[in-house]
């Protein structure tokens, strides 16, 4: 018996179809359980944009620098837009677990030359703590609006 090219092609776009039906459905299912548990973490934790590296640094937005001038900025005049060496890319200040740019003579991603400032206020209950700065976080907005006060929270 003869199988038609014809059929089994249009076998093989129906499955196709059914398939890509499929893995959508379940990559909205698995965004949903990811987000909800990112959502939670938040939360228990107090993050914010910025501990997460997604608000503003304070720099200007824009062109960046040019490899030149980067390379002059980072003391790399004399390698001529190569990547950093290995003991350059480990000077303090660097986030850890972040690698050097790959690309020539610019600065490296998550370089963040602001002090660190100390917390001022800290849940009791679950040791999260807040500097006093930017938007509260919920945890801290949740006990003010159920008749606490500020202050009951400073450390």
């Amino acid at each position: 018996m003869k199988v038609h090219p014809m059929s089994s092609y249009i076998q093989l776009a129906t499955q196709i179809e059914k398939l890509k039906k499929e893995a959508e459905a379940a990559r909205k299912r698995e965004v949903a359980e990811t987000i909800a548990n990112i959502k939670r973490a938040i939360e228990l934790f107090g993050l914010t944009a910025e501990d997460l590296g997604l608000g503003r640094s304070g720099k200007k937005r824009g062109r960046k620098a040019s490899a030149k001038s980067a390379a002059k900025s980072t003391g790399a005049a004399k390698r001529r837009g190569r990547p950093p060496k290995a003991a350059a890319s480990s000077k303090a200040g660097r986030k850890a677990g972040r690698k050097a740019s790959k690309k020539r003579g610019r600065k490296a991603a998550g370089v963040d030359k602001r002090s660190v400032v100390a917390p001022k206020y800290r849940d009791s209950a679950t040791g999260t703590t807040w500097t006093g700065r930017g938007k509260q976080p919920k945890w801290l907005a949740a006990a003010i609006q159920s008749g606490k006060k500020l202050e009951d929270f400073k450390i």
